[in-house]
Protein backbone atom coordinates (compact mmCIF):
# COMPACT_ATOMS: atom_id res chain seq x y z
CA UNK A 1 0.00 0.00 0.00
CA UNK A 2 1.01 3.43 -0.93
CA UNK A 3 0.79 6.01 1.39
CA UNK A 4 1.74 9.68 1.75
CA UNK A 5 4.60 10.37 4.61
CA UNK A 6 7.94 11.90 5.79
CA UNK A 7 10.59 10.61 6.70
CA UNK A 8 10.78 9.54 10.43
CA UNK A 9 7.60 9.78 11.91
CA UNK A 10 6.73 13.29 12.14
CA UNK A 11 8.62 15.42 9.89
CA UNK A 12 11.85 13.65 8.68
CA UNK A 13 12.31 15.35 5.85
CA UNK A 14 15.59 15.31 3.06
CA UNK A 15 15.44 17.70 0.60
CA UNK A 16 12.80 15.65 -1.77
CA UNK A 17 11.39 14.00 1.11
CA UNK A 18 12.25 10.49 0.93
CA UNK A 19 10.94 7.69 2.26
CA UNK A 20 11.99 4.35 3.33
CA UNK A 21 10.31 0.89 3.10
CA UNK A 22 7.23 0.53 5.42
CA UNK A 23 9.11 -3.02 6.86
CA UNK A 24 11.21 -0.45 8.55
CA UNK A 25 8.25 1.46 10.43
CA UNK A 26 8.52 4.06 7.34
CA UNK A 27 6.53 4.62 4.05
CA UNK A 28 6.99 4.61 0.07
CA UNK A 29 6.33 7.62 -0.91
CA UNK A 30 6.21 11.35 0.68
CA UNK A 31 4.03 14.53 1.43
CA UNK A 32 3.53 17.39 -1.38
CA UNK A 33 6.37 19.50 -1.19
CA UNK A 34 5.58 22.84 0.69
CA UNK A 35 2.96 21.28 3.17
CA UNK A 36 1.65 22.05 6.43
CA UNK A 37 1.29 19.23 9.56
CA UNK A 38 -1.04 19.63 11.38
CA UNK A 39 -2.35 17.40 14.59
CA UNK A 40 -4.87 17.72 17.20
CA UNK A 41 -4.84 16.57 20.81
CA UNK A 42 -7.96 15.80 22.92
CA UNK A 43 -7.41 16.73 26.30
CA UNK A 44 -11.21 16.32 27.19
CA UNK A 45 -13.16 13.56 29.00
CA UNK A 46 -15.06 13.07 25.58
CA UNK A 47 -14.48 11.59 22.57
CA UNK A 48 -13.67 14.05 19.86
CA UNK A 49 -14.65 13.64 15.89
CA UNK A 50 -12.33 15.69 13.88
CA UNK A 51 -12.54 17.14 10.20
CA UNK A 52 -10.49 18.89 8.00
CA UNK A 53 -10.68 19.26 4.36
CA UNK A 54 -11.14 15.49 2.93
CA UNK A 55 -9.41 14.14 6.47
CA UNK A 56 -11.29 12.66 9.14
CA UNK A 57 -10.16 11.34 12.84
CA UNK A 58 -11.57 10.49 16.02
CA UNK A 59 -9.83 11.20 18.95
CA UNK A 60 -10.27 9.14 22.41
CA UNK A 61 -10.13 11.60 25.81
CA UNK A 62 -6.78 12.19 25.67
CA UNK A 63 -5.52 10.95 22.64
CA UNK A 64 -2.84 12.79 20.27
CA UNK A 65 -4.38 12.13 16.41
CA UNK A 66 -1.61 11.40 13.76
CA UNK A 67 -0.27 14.60 12.30
CA UNK A 68 -2.83 15.51 8.86
CA UNK A 69 -1.42 17.27 6.03
CA UNK A 70 -2.44 20.01 4.09
CA UNK A 71 -1.05 22.88 1.52
CA UNK A 72 -0.01 25.56 3.54
CA UNK A 73 -2.77 28.73 3.90
CA UNK A 74 -5.78 29.42 5.42
CA UNK A 75 -7.47 26.24 6.79
CA UNK A 76 -10.96 25.35 8.08
CA UNK A 77 -10.88 22.55 11.33
CA UNK A 78 -14.22 21.33 13.07
CA UNK A 79 -13.97 19.90 15.97
CA UNK A 80 -17.25 18.45 17.23
CA UNK A 81 -19.11 20.41 15.19
CA UNK A 82 -17.18 24.12 15.95
CA UNK A 83 -15.28 25.73 14.00
CA UNK A 84 -12.07 26.83 13.92
CA UNK A 85 -10.18 28.89 11.08
CA UNK A 86 -6.35 28.62 10.85
CA UNK A 87 -3.33 30.36 8.70
CA UNK A 88 -0.55 27.24 8.18
CA UNK A 89 2.95 28.53 7.02
CA UNK A 90 4.15 26.04 4.27
CA UNK A 91 6.72 23.40 6.07
CA UNK A 92 5.15 24.18 9.10
CA UNK A 93 4.06 21.88 12.13
CA UNK A 94 1.42 22.46 14.33
CA UNK A 95 0.04 20.73 17.21
CA UNK A 96 -3.76 22.34 18.11
CA UNK A 97 -4.47 21.03 21.94
CA UNK A 98 -8.40 20.56 22.17
CA UNK A 99 -9.88 21.51 26.06
CA UNK A 100 -13.76 21.49 24.64
CA UNK A 101 -13.87 25.24 23.37
CA UNK A 102 -10.68 26.05 22.15
CA UNK A 103 -7.43 24.69 19.91
CA UNK A 104 -4.48 25.99 21.47
CA UNK A 105 -1.83 26.28 19.23
CA UNK A 106 1.87 24.67 19.56
CA UNK A 107 4.29 25.36 17.58
CA UNK A 108 6.39 22.45 16.41
CA UNK A 109 9.82 21.71 14.58
CA UNK A 110 9.91 20.66 11.09
CA UNK A 111 12.66 17.72 12.37
CA UNK A 112 14.78 16.32 9.61
CA UNK A 113 17.91 14.41 11.16
CA UNK A 114 18.50 10.89 10.73
CA UNK A 115 21.09 10.85 13.05
CA UNK A 116 19.29 11.68 16.16
CA UNK A 117 15.86 11.21 17.50
CA UNK A 118 13.55 13.47 18.15
CA UNK A 119 11.76 13.53 22.04
CA UNK A 120 8.98 16.18 22.22
CA UNK A 121 7.42 17.12 25.54
CA UNK A 122 3.68 18.44 25.76
CA UNK A 123 2.82 19.39 29.70
CA UNK A 124 -0.72 19.46 29.62
CA UNK A 125 -1.46 19.40 33.31
CA UNK A 126 -1.64 22.02 35.78
CA UNK A 127 1.50 21.93 37.55
CA UNK A 128 5.68 22.34 36.50
CA UNK A 129 6.71 19.05 35.16
CA UNK A 130 9.87 17.62 34.47
CA UNK A 131 11.19 14.74 32.11
CA UNK A 132 13.74 12.45 33.60
CA UNK A 133 15.98 9.22 33.59
CA UNK A 134 14.05 6.93 35.82
CA UNK A 135 17.06 6.74 38.20
CA UNK A 136 16.30 10.94 38.46
CA UNK A 137 20.49 10.82 37.02
CA UNK A 138 19.47 13.28 33.78
CA UNK A 139 16.68 15.99 33.56
CA UNK A 140 15.91 15.29 29.31
CA UNK A 141 13.44 18.08 28.89
CA UNK A 142 12.21 20.50 31.80
CA UNK A 143 10.65 21.83 33.95
CA UNK A 144 8.16 22.85 31.69
CA UNK A 145 5.42 25.46 32.90
CA UNK A 146 1.98 24.33 32.91
CA UNK A 147 0.74 24.06 29.59
CA UNK A 148 3.82 24.37 27.68
CA UNK A 149 6.22 22.36 25.30
CA UNK A 150 9.93 21.64 24.37
CA UNK A 151 12.02 18.85 22.82
CA UNK A 152 15.54 17.55 22.39
CA UNK A 153 17.47 15.61 19.80
CA UNK A 154 18.78 12.64 21.70
CA UNK A 155 21.24 9.59 20.47
CA UNK A 156 19.20 6.79 19.28
CA UNK A 157 19.12 4.31 22.56
CA UNK A 158 17.32 2.44 24.75
CA UNK A 159 16.18 4.23 27.92
CA UNK A 160 13.70 4.40 30.25
CA UNK A 161 12.00 7.69 31.61
CA UNK A 162 9.99 8.89 34.01
CA UNK A 163 7.80 12.64 34.15
CA UNK A 164 8.08 14.62 37.86
CA UNK A 165 5.85 16.78 38.45
CA UNK A 166 6.42 19.93 40.63
CA UNK A 167 4.47 18.30 43.66
CA UNK A 168 7.04 15.33 44.00
CA UNK A 169 4.74 12.92 41.90
CA UNK A 170 6.19 10.49 39.77
CA UNK A 171 5.01 9.35 36.58
CA UNK A 172 6.78 5.96 35.35
CA UNK A 173 7.02 5.60 31.28
CA UNK A 174 6.97 2.33 29.70
CA UNK A 175 10.94 1.71 28.76
CA UNK A 176 11.52 2.38 24.89
CA UNK A 177 13.94 1.99 21.94
CA UNK A 178 14.59 5.88 20.64
CA UNK A 179 15.01 5.07 16.66
CA UNK A 180 17.37 7.62 14.86
CA UNK A 181 15.14 9.60 12.47
CA UNK A 182 12.30 9.41 14.07
CA UNK A 183 10.12 11.46 16.94
CA UNK A 184 8.56 10.63 20.09
CA UNK A 185 6.15 12.18 21.90
CA UNK A 186 5.65 12.41 25.75
CA UNK A 187 2.06 13.39 26.79
CA UNK A 188 1.60 14.92 30.21
CA UNK A 189 -2.58 15.47 31.06
CA UNK A 190 -4.62 16.37 33.51
CA UNK A 191 -7.95 13.83 34.01
CA UNK A 192 -10.36 12.92 36.76
CA UNK A 193 -8.14 10.72 38.37
CA UNK A 194 -4.88 12.86 38.21
CA UNK A 195 -2.00 13.15 36.09
CA UNK A 196 -1.25 11.09 33.55
CA UNK A 197 2.01 10.27 31.28
CA UNK A 198 2.57 8.21 28.90
CA UNK A 199 4.78 8.57 25.57
CA UNK A 200 4.75 7.49 21.85
CA UNK A 201 6.01 7.23 18.83
CA UNK A 202 4.41 10.24 16.38
CA UNK A 203 2.96 9.03 13.01
CA UNK A 204 1.69 11.16 10.24
CA UNK A 205 -1.74 10.06 8.98
CA UNK A 206 -1.42 7.28 6.50
CA UNK A 207 -4.34 7.52 4.11
CA UNK A 208 -4.65 10.19 1.30
CA UNK A 209 -7.42 12.77 1.58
Amino acid sequence: MRVWLMILTVLLSLPGWAAQDANEGLYEMAAPPNSAFIRVINVTDEQVALAMDDWRQSLSPGQAGDYLYRPGGAAQLQVNGKQFAFDFAKRSVQTLVFDGTSLVPHQDTYFSSRLKALLVMYNLSTQPATLQTSNGAVNVIGPLPAGSSDERQINGVKVSLKVVLDSGVELPLEEVVLQRGRVYTVLVTQGSGGSQARLEETHVATATP
